[in-house]
């Protein structure tokens, strides 16, 4: 995924405001330019327009569709972060996130979506629900080798716990040595997501200190 399927694709590279790669995938509708601060071949880009259509057909025949949920999501993110910090820190990542809301199983939450507004506004590079055999993981962030998962709640059957050791153990296997597989609950999303990256560094400096 990324700058080699877009070098392969023929899609447009550029720099955004942090000098990272953008992308400009073209709307699977009407070919115009779609921004985006990740490609992924086979997703399908909507430019804002054309989406503002959908949905706007969408509505005159009566449907509920998947992109005025993610919508509402999103303005419950910035609402949630607003009563915790300044919003205007915000002002570009919420723009990056606005152009990537149509992509198929991204932002399934809105702690994901906060999760995603703080990792942009950290200048965090990240891949979000990044398929690694049969799993989904949240988020991968690989200048840290963090595999993140945010959770709902937390299970304590031995059963799930037996699963989700398998899963965590599979998925860091196949992303290589060094690789850390971190979850975060909601809630702890929800009470200050501004601790995000802060919280991730101490639980990658206390394994090491475990490790010796």
């Amino acid at each position: 995924m990324g700058w080699h399927e877009a070098i392969e694709d023929g899609i447009t590279i550029g720099k955004d405001s942090r000098d990272s790669n953008c992308y400009y995938p073209p709307c699977h509708i009407c070919a115009t330019p779609v921004y985006s601060w990740t490609y992924s071949r086979g997703v399908k880009y909507t430019c804002k327009d054309c989406r503002a259509e959908v949905v706007r057909q969408a509505r005159e025949e009566g449907e509920v569709i998947s992109t005025d949920k993610k919508q509402m999501k999103l303005e419950n993110s910035i609402k949630r972060i607003s009563k915790i910090t300044d919003i205007e820190h915000y002002k570009d990542a919420i723009r990056l996130v606005e152009e990537s809301l149509n992509k198929t199983g991204w932002y399934q939450s809105t702690e994901e979506i906060m999760v995603a507004l703080e990792l942009i506004r950290c200048n965090v590079k990240a891949f979000h629900q990044v398929k690694i055999f049969d799993y989904s993981v949240d988020f991968i962030l690989p200048e840290r080798k963090v595999a993140l998962e945010i959770d709902g709640k937390i299970y304590h059957g031995k059963d799930r716990q037996k699963y989700e050791s398998i899963r965590d153990e599979v998925i860091t296997n196949k992303l290589g040595e060094g690789w850390e597989m971190i979850r975060i609950t909601t809630d702890n999303i929800n009470k200050n997501v501004t601790k995000l990256i802060p919280g991730i560094n101490a639980v990658l400096k206390s394994r090491k200190l475990q490790r010796g």
